[in-house]
């Protein structure tokens, strides 16, 4: 009885890890628009998400009042983010 409570435990957890990696994964190496809890969004290619981290290149940040290109890599802590919308 022990080894099927194990078994049962282990399939939900495998479960809920393939949930948590598939809902952020269709938005590598795509165009999205991320708005972060403060009001500020982010247009740019998603690169990759490392942790609790959202890694975006070629960025142009919108905030109220005007827009700012960036060089270089930006990266947004992923508990922040209100909404992703992939263009």
């Amino acid at each position: 009885m022990h080894l099927y409570v194990t078994a049962a435990l282990a399939v939900i957890l495998a479960g809920a890890f393939a949930l948590r990696w598939w809902t952020w994964r269709p938005l590598v190496k795509r165009r999205a628009v991320v708005q972060l809890d403060d009001g500020t969004s982010f247009e740019g290619a998603v690169m990759s998400r490392r942790g609790p981290l959202l890694v975006m290149t070629d960025v142009t940040a919108r905030v109220p009042g005007g827009e700012q290109r960036i060089d270089g890599t930006v990266v947004l802590e992923r508990p922040r983010v209100v909404f992703v919308q992939v263009i």
